[in-house]
C-alpha cells in the first residue's frame, strides 16, 4: 500500500496549503455561500500522469524507447473494456504470461535433505 503523508504547507491542515496548490486547498481559504463546483473543478489538483510523475517519478509524457515526446490519447477506467482489451492481448500473445503468484516449492521437513 501506498501511503504519502504531507508535512509542513503541504499538510491538510496547514493554513498555508491554499496559498500553494492550485486547487486551492486547505483551512486558510473562505468559502462562499452558494459555491457550487464541478466534478473538474472539485478534482482539478492534479491529473493521474501529474501524480504518476510526482510520486513515483514515473513519465508518462516522455517515450520509453526514444526519449522522445508522447502524449495520452485515452483514458480507459471502465473495468468491463479494460478486461477486454487485455483478453484480446492476450490472445494475440503480445502480452507475457501472468507471473506465477505462488511460491517456489520445497521439500517438506521430514525429507532427507537435512539429515
Amino acid at each position: 500500500m501506498n501511503l504519502t503523508r504531507f508535512h509542513g504547507v503541504f499538510a491538510p491542515n496547514s493554513k498555508h496549503r491554499v496559498d500553494v496548490t492550485r486547487a486551492k486547498r486547505g483551512k486558510g481559504r473562505a468559502r462562499k455561500e452558494n459555491e457550487d463546483k464541478t466534478p473538474e473543478q472539485r478534482h482539478q489538483a492534479m491529473t493521474w500522469a501529474q501524480r504518476l510523475k510526482r510520486v513515483f517519478n514515473i513519465d508518462v509524457s516522455v517515450c520509453p524507447k526514444c526519449g522522445g515526446e508522447a502524449r495520452v490519447i485515452a483514458s480507459i477506467e471502465d473495468q468491463q473494456i479494460i478486461d477486454k482489451i487485455l483478453a484480446h492481448l492476450m490472445k494475440r500473445g503480445a502480452l507475457p504470461p501472468p507471473p506465477e503468484l505462488l511460491p517456489a516449492t520445497r521439500a517438506s521437513p521430514d525429507s532427507d535433505w537435512f539429515a
